[in-house]
């Protein structure tokens, strides 16, 4: 994707200049193909830049299977967002595309799969979108303080990785492991 005509504005890249990249339907169809491709039956959350990728987004993996993908923004009525959030959180719902809402501070311990179809300058909000899927099961690491202990426990858990499917070029901009 060519970013190059792309503002920047308050630090990040411009909403208006990146939703006309991220809207056309071939961007939106290679996401999908993509993801459904490389996911099988894994929990996957997809971050996007606008309403309209989002909708458009869990239209096209409707398409792919009745059912598979709900998405959620910050207009998304209460009572609605609790709905589809626990859909997800049952397994209903496959994937959960969303604009803005599950950033930081959405804890489903049950994701596989982040899916990044929003790119952006900050390397904070790419390390909260991927932190989405990277906590343990519950009781997993309970009690273990080393790393290396924790580590080997999380990998012969339920859940021993996460898969991190980025379309938009972040991840070779924001390093999320340094030797610190």
């Amino acid at each position: 994707l060519d970013y190059s005509h792309i503002r920047t504005t308050a630090g990040d890249l411009n909403g208006a200049d990146l939703a006309k990249v991220m809207e056309v339907e071939e961007t939106l169809q290679g996401i999908a193909g993509g993801t459904i491709e490389a996911i099988g039956d894994k929990k996957t959350l997809v971050f996007t830049v606008t309403v309209c990728q989002a909708e458009n987004l869990a239209g096209i993996f409707n398409r792919h299977r009745d059912g598979m993908a709900e998405w959620v923004c910050g207009a998304t009525p209460k009572h609605q967002r609790h709905d589809i959030l626990e859909s997800f959180r049952c397994g209903n719902t496959q994937v959960l595309v969303n604009v803005g809402v599950l950033t930081e501070g959405y804890d489903e311990v049950t994701i596989e799969c982040i899916v990044m179809a929003r790119p952006t300058k900050s390397r904070a909000l790419y390390a909260q979108c991927c932190g989405r899927g990277l906590r343990p099961l519950p009781g997993v690491v309970d009690g273990i303080e080393s790393g290396p202990d924790r580590r080997l426990a999380i990998s012969v858990s339920q859940k021993p990785t996460c898969q991190v499917l980025d379309f938009v070029g972040n991840s070779g901009k924001h390093k999320l492991i340094s030797t610190a």
